[in-house]
């Protein structure tokens, strides 16, 4: 009889250790849960408020580049490089410059007016771009017409134009991918952002998502060229001095 009691006082005591293991479990499922439901709930919110965004280009703009070597890390920057931003058309069906491609030209003209030094255009939108800098009467222009791509963009900037550190303009969400491939090709960068088409504001909340989604973009594409590089960016050797210096007719159109 003791022996059955001292048996059943052990088993209860297990039940009751059980028992306090499974509630601190569930505990911490529901912490978790919660934890993880209310940083959620956070993150939606924040993307329809400059936040989301701004904590984006904050961390992008502290992220190591590449290793360099040489002039590009001891030369200062001799050149303003814009990278092209798309295309799209007027009223009357003529292609032209969209928002981002032309908040690019005119932060470099900005500079451009403040400290003199060549514009080098990447692209396809080249020609729009350097029509532009010329209507305003900016001169010193060299141009890439062949990138399709920010990966094109350096290498064949590099190929177009001996650079060791450049002034490099786009806008702020691309401008660690951008600073990264032109890294990798020895070529030091510093960052002139170009500001969206659309202005960051509390009071506007489909104005912070198109700058959320911008962040969102940028953030998958970063990660994919580290994880796994793009399989259609052309090396230099593969495109021709001729092809560097042709404009493309059949440049694609993005719309802003």
């Amino acid at each position: 009889m003791p022996s059955r009691r001292l048996l059943s006082k052990r088993l209860w005591r297990c039940y009751l250790r059980s028992a306090e293991r499974t509630i601190k479990i569930f505990r911490i499922i529901n912490i978790t849960f919660i934890i993880g439901t209310t940083m959620v709930i956070v993150v939606i919110i924040s993307l329809f408020t400059p936040l989301f965004s701004r904590t984006v280009v904050y961390l992008f703009q502290h992220l190591p580049l590449p290793l360099m070597t040489g002039a590009a890390m001891s030369s200062p920057p001799t050149a303003y490089v814009i990278l092209g931003g798309g295309l799209t058309n007027d009223h009357n069906n003529r292609t032209i410059l969209n928002g981002y491609s032309l908040n690019r030209v005119r932060t470099a003209a900005t500079a451009y007016h403040d400290l003199p030094l060549p514009i080098v255009l990447s692209g396809a939108e080249a020609p729009w771009l350097g029509q532009w800098l010329i209507e305003h009467g900016i001169d010193g222009i060299i141009s890439e017409n062949a990138s399709m791509n920010t990966c094109e963009n350096a290498r064949f900037t590099a190929k177009r134009i001996p650079l060791h550190h450049v002034y490099l303009i786009t806008d702020s969400y691309h401008m660690a991918r951008a600073r990264r491939q032109f890294a990798l090709s020895n070529i030091n960068t510093t960052a002139m952002a170009a500001p969206l088409p659309v202005n960051l504001d509390w009071m506007q909340p489909a104005q912070n998502l198109t700058h959320s989604r911008r962040a969102v973009y940028e953030i998958a594409a970063y990660l994919r060229d580290i994880l796994r590089p793009q399989s259609n960016c052309r090396h230099a050797d593969e495109v021709s001095e001729q092809q560097l210096l042709t404009p493309r007719g059949s440049a694609v159109k993005t719309f802003p």
